[in-house]
């Protein structure tokens, strides 16, 4: 089960230019595992109080972003 409604859940990824630097933040349990399993600098894994992650934030490399076309 999820920590919050459906309506609330949402993953966003940012790029900074002067950084270069793509920033990502979940709220989605599926995006979630893989942010967690994928992603080296994780900054912030917030836990519920039985110790599932609810939300997640960290920096992917530029790598690991692919915009394509269908």
């Amino acid at each position: 089960m999820s920590y919050y409604p459906r309506e609330e859940q949402e993953t966003l990824y940012a790029y900074d230019p002067v950084s270069n630097t793509w920033a990502v933040h979940s709220t989605y349990p599926p995006h979630i595992k893989s942010i967690l399993a994928r992603v080296e600098t994780i900054t912030l894994a917030h836990e519920d109080e039985d110790g599932t992650v609810i939300a997640v934030e960290g920096y992917a490399d530029k790598e690991q972003i692919r915009l394509y076309k269908k």
